[in-house]
């Protein structure tokens, strides 16, 4: 009689322990690195085969026909903005604002450039 008095005054206890342990696991296993981290490296346009390396130092290049390089900061974990360096003397510099969504070797990235209003989104595959 007692040990069934015992357990059920364990249960509810055990029962919270063991929510709060799931609780934990399934918090650890949803983090994942933050979007500024997880964007290093080389990324092929899906649809055109270009190539960009984002690099840890905030700078970017296209590897193309046509090289261009730019600067690239985080303003929270998904959005970043762009100063796409044009080579070209009568518009030397564009800027873009993007939202940035990234899922192991896959992202998708929104730009929208200031002043024409325009969206264009693009989906990257991460080059191993």
């Amino acid at each position: 009689m007692r040990t069934a008095s015992l357990k059920r005054d364990l249960f509810p206890s055990l029962l919270i322990a063991a929510l709060l342990v799931c609780c934990a696991v399934l918090l650890l296993s949803s983090c994942s690195k933050k979007a500024s981290a997880a964007i290093i490296g080389k990324w092929r346009v899906q649809s055109t085969k270009e190539t960009v390396e984002f690099r840890q130092d905030g700078t970017f290049i296209t590897l193309q026909d046509q090289k261009q390089n730019g600067k690239y900061t985080f303003t929270d974990g998904s959005h970043m903005n762009l100063q796409i360096n044009t080579g070209n003397t009568n518009m030397p510099e564009i800027s873009a604002s993007c939202e940035v969504h990234i899922n192991g070797d896959k992202m998708d990235m929104t730009v929208t450039v200031p002043g024409q209003g325009q969206k264009q989104k693009t989906h990257f595959t991460r080059l191993k």
